[in-house]
């Protein structure tokens, strides 16, 4: 049996052999060639699991401050040793892929054991390469801390022109980390971060790289691309101090690259969100009715006189404005809310602010005040006439009028910005008659895209289609269709993956339908402004051949123009939104862009080669559509027929017996899976 003395002879064994051993691993790592195999070396010594797989993860999880506190204390007490600590920080970037591993590691300050090998030649790509990795895998937290090194990377990026790896790798990382501090709106996600980086020496320490010769210049661009242009909503006097930013965008407007384009146009549209004016929802009706009643410009009369003063606005404001009072006058003396009722339609199918707010005034024979009266009508305030003539129309009980009291209930919760249950009335209406356009138009005003979308596809087959509200769904397919294709193509979906080919197909789509509008809706169309600026950016995204000068454009920019001065006569100067002054800028920035950067993304072309730049097949794309116009499902989940028989109506150009595939002429670049993308937001 072994004594005391033996017993201590065998504990004095182990360490000097585990000391052995660790000492023979330094010796190895020192003498070690490339970082795989110092990280491969580090792992046998701490004894770690494979890190490449999720079983080996999850048992360093389960032990995690034994494992740290092992490799801190062989970091700690090798301060000089700049192989050792690198091949340490190699192994935390392998944990970081983990969600769990990474917070506790970031909890235990292991961003203050990378960034100083930033300054040390041999570790720098290292150090670069861990962080690189970590905001690829890193949650927004993670991100934000990283960001706080925003200014120290844009140095070495500036400071180490010839070096490759430092652009590539500094690049990528601000572009992961900035974008999680800039995320959010109205406000940044982390304004105290975004406050303390310099994003001027940011964008040009990453854009004077992009210019630099690089061997392979992919992720260099792209980071770039991602860094500029996810950044602008809440950097705007950043972008305005250092004008190359905004050239960056406006010259990937012509890359080949779908993804590419859809990107820098959401940049570009995100930019002046913070300084943009809104679009008035509401119209003061009596500035518009006193405008139209001043003399014209007459450069502007000749437009309408060449387009057709009676189909203009102006003229059909001026008429409704005579017509309605006119008719609200005959009803106080006839009763007669059957015929309210349909001159009421015809006035609301014809324009926009064909019926008016207001009430009967009467003078006080005492005092003299003006008295708010309801003339004997059964309601006082002008608005309530509509319910009440769908009411009288319905108890009539005509099948052919069905139509007009719906209409009447639909523009009074239109009027009274009651829009949801529009929306909700509407689609009983369609159930009904899907022919009649009015109902689609009612849906379209909706904030969801996507339904927005559907309904005015729709809603511009159908048969009961006034030029009025033909416009009026034109102008909102452009918006929601824009609106989809921009968002849906800067997820970045794969080259011919589903999302990618709905993206091209809403821009299609939109560029097609605003043209459209452009060259057939009446000059004096107060969507001209709105849809002229999305026509000349999609334009700018979209034709093949696009000079310096624009002159290709010459013709819808002098639409756009006279759009301005009607806008102005009418007591209407047109608000900056963040969509005119993006067009503005791009038209502006152009040459410049083109000349400064059209070098960089005709290199990013070529490396991205020709899978990203050919749009979908036409045919495809058409059948997908006929697909989605047969096989339609309702918010609700219900299946709506396209089967659906339409009574005899107003406004019908005789019996619809079915909306089907071939009734339908298929024009337009939109996919049936419409029905999947919802809850972007709109603005109305």
């Amino acid at each position: 049996m072994p004594g005391p003395g033996s017993h201590k002879k065998s504990k004095s064994k182990a360490p000097r052999s585990q000391e052995n051993v660790r000492q023979i691993r330094m010796a190895e790592i020192d003498n070690a060639e490339g970082w795989n195999a110092i990280v491969t070396l580090l792992c046998d010594l701490f004894q770690l699991p494979d890190l490449t797989s999720r079983t080996g993860l999850k048992q360093v999880h389960t032990k995690f401050n034994t494992v740290f506190a092992k490799i801190e204390d062989v970091y700690q007490r090798n301060p000089q040793n700049y192989k050792l600590r690198g091949g340490i920080i190699g192994i935390f970037a392998k944990m970081c892929v983990d969600s769990l591993l990474r917070d506790k590691l970031f909890e235990k300050g292991v961003l203050g054991m990378i960034t100083p090998l930033l300054e040390i030649d041999d570790t720098r790509h290292l150090a670069l390469r861990c962080l690189s990795t970590i905001t690829h895998h890193g949650g927004s937290n993670v991100r934000i801390e990283i960001a706080k090194y925003a200014n120290v990377l844009a140095k070495l990026v500036r400071n180490l022109p010839d070096d490759e790896k430092v652009a590539e790798l500094a690049v990528s990382t601000l572009a992961h980390s900035i974008t999680a501090v800039t995320d959010g709106f109205p406000i940044p996600a982390s304004p105290a971060v975004l406050k303390s980086i310099d994003m001027v020496e940011v964008l040009k320490s990453a854009l004077e790289a992009v210019k630099r010769y690089h061997s392979d210049p992919l992720s260099l661009i792209d980071h770039a691309i991602e860094l500029v242009c996810m950044s602008s909503m809440h950097t705007l006097n950043a972008f305005k101090a250092y004008p190359p930013a905004i050239n960056f965008m406006i010259a990937g407007l012509r890359s080949k690259d779908w993804v590419t384009r859809a990107t820098c146009l959401g940049g570009m549209l995100r930019l002046y969100q913070s300084e943009a004016e809104e679009n008035p929802r509401i119209f003061d009706t009596r500035k518009l009715l006193t405008s139209i009643r001043r003399r014209i410009p007459d450069h502007l009369i000749d437009l309408q006189t060449d387009y057709g003063f009676a189909r203009c606005e102006f003229y059909l404001l001026a008429k409704a404005s005579g017509e309605f009072p006119k008719a609200m006058m005959a009803c106080v003396q006839t009763h007669d809310f059957h015929a309210l009722g349909l001159k009421l339609v015809e006035l609301i199918l014809a324009a926009e602010f064909s019926v008016v707010e207001g009430t009967f005034d009467a003078e006080d024979p005492v005092t003299g005040k003006r008295l708010n009266d309801n003339a004997g009508l059964p309601f006082k305030m002008w608005s309530e006439s509509l319910p009440f003539c769908a009411q009288v129309i319905r108890k009539l009980g005509k099948p052919n009028e069905a139509d007009i009291a719906d209409i009447l209930d639909l523009k009074y919760l239109i009027m009274t910005q009651r829009i949801p249950d529009a929306v909700a009335l509407a689609k009983k209406c369609i159930e009904r008659n899907p022919q009649q356009a009015y109902f689609h138009y009612a849906i379209t005003l909706a904030a969801d895209n996507v339904q927005g979308l559907r309904a005015a596809k729709k809603g511009l087959k159908c048969k009961l289609l006034t030029p009025f509200v033909k416009w009026q769904l034109t102008q909102r397919a452009v918006i929601h269709a824009a609106d989809m294709g921009v968002k849906i193509l800067q997820d970045m979906p794969d080259v011919g993956d589903k999302r990618w080919e709905e993206g091209i197909a809403f821009l299609s789509s939109a560029c097609e339908d605003a043209k459209s509008f452009l060259e057939g809706a009446p000059p004096d169309n107060r969507y001209m402004k709105d849809v002229g600026y999305w026509y000349i950016l999609l334009s700018m995204l979209l034709k093949d051949d696009l000079s310096a000068d624009l002159h290709e454009l010459k013709p819808d920019l002098e639409r756009l123009k006279a759009a301005d001065e009607f806008s102005i006569f009418m007591g209407l100067p047109p608000p900056k939104t963040e969509l005119r002054l993006a067009q503005q800028t791009a038209v502006k920035h152009y040459p410049a862009a083109i000349k400064e950067f059209s070098r960089v993304f005709d290199l990013l072309d070529k490396c991205k080669g020709e899978a990203g730049c050919t749009a979908p097949d036409q045919d495809k794309l058409e059948d997908d559509l006929a697909a989605w116009l047969g096989d339609m499902k309702l918010k609700d989940g219900t299946m709506q027929s396209v089967g659906a028989r339409c009574p005899g109506n107003i406004g019908q150009a005789g019996d619809v017996r079915r909306l089907g595939i071939a009734t339908v002429p298929v024009k337009s670049y939109i996919g049936e899976i419409i029905r999947r993308h919802a809850n972007f937001k709109l603005e109305r």
